[in-house]
């Protein structure tokens, strides 16, 4: 659905926007009043109910610029990560002191701009008259699109179909380059980390049967437990995903599953099970730019993928 401009696509925009180190510079378009601020489907919600939560989406966005002439890997990630977080802070405070006086439940974000509120109307309305906000959207989620039936295909040269399409074994013979020394993540359902063909990949390994997940493994929600310590995949869509990335069952194998085989491997839990709430994939955008140890502490941005 990446070629429909929904209205959770202007969030999420935002998460991909900032991971490609855009500039994220955006006018807001003068509104004539407050009430055109916000989306109807929030109007609609408070219609049947006294409380709902929605996104402010406020003005002010980070000017990224800067990230594109620094060559420096670390500094350019750390640069980005910092500048995110010091806009969303400066322009977010009035705001955050307004709803912690009235012991309004919200959640700030940084990567894109933005605080998720849960409140009344009288405090909605109160929002939307503030000139930091830009815009007020309504919660929502993604769903995980279930696959499609597939046909058995015959094996190339123990390759699996897919693979072999996008000429990856070309790559791999062509240029001797598997994915070494490459970190990749995925924003999915979560990973087993301990499948066979994914757990020597993985960055968390650290061989002989010991395993460190700080800064490998993100879980939000708390599904895989609480606190979340270790990658799980309640669904196998992240688990599918990473092995169609980094998959692979040994060289010489009997089936290479995975397009850059010798890839290190991290993962963030943003879809709770078959469907993303617009929180866990804000809170994991975050996260994949700047990973946390198991306790949301201590980001990173070297760490990031």
């Amino acid at each position: 659905n990446a070629h429909l401009l929904s209205r959770s696509s202007k969030i999420l925009l935002g998460i991909l926007f900032a991971l490609c180190l855009a500039p994220l510079i955006v006018t807001a378009r003068p509104l004539e009043n407050s009430a055109a601020r916000i989306e109807p489907a929030v109007l609609e919600q408070f219609a049947a109910q006294n409380e709902v939560t929605y996104w402010a989406i406020l003005r002010e966005k980070a000017d990224l610029r800067p990230a594109f002439a620094m060559q420096n890997w670390e500094a350019r990630g750390r640069f980005v990560y910092e500048r995110l977080k010091a806009v969303a802070l400066r322009s977010q405070a009035a705001i955050r002191a307004q709803l912690h006086s009235q012991g309004v439940t919200h959640q700030p974000f940084w990567i894109v701009n933005a605080i998720k509120v849960t409140s009344n109307k009288t405090t909605l309305e109160e929002l939307a008259a503030r000139p930091e906000v830009g815009q007020i959207l309504a919660d929502g989620a993604y769903q995980i699109p279930e696959p499609l039936p597939g046909e058995p295909q015959p094996s190339v040269q123990m390759v699996e179909w897919n693979i072999d399409r996008i000429n990856a074994p070309q790559v791999w013979a062509t240029f001797g380059d598997r994915g070494e020394g490459i970190v990749i993540a995925n924003i999915d359902s979560g990973v087993q980390f301990g499948h066979p063909a994914l757990i020597n990949q993985y960055r968390g390994n650290l061989g002989g049967g010991n395993f460190d997940h700080n800064y490998n493994w993100f879980d939000p929600s708390n599904v895989c437990g609480y606190p979340s310590l270790v990658p799980c995949d309640n669904y196998g869509h992240g688990t599918h995903t990473m092995g169609t990335m980094v998959g692979d069952d040994g060289d010489p194998g009997e089936n290479q599953i995975g397009v850059a085989p010798h890839a290190r491997w991290i993962a963030a839990k943003g879809c709770e099970t078959n469907s993303c709430s617009f929180e866990a994939l804000m809170a994991a955008g975050q996260w994949v730019l700047a990973p946390t140890d198991l306790n949301g502490n201590n980001p990173r941005a070297d760490l990031r993928p």
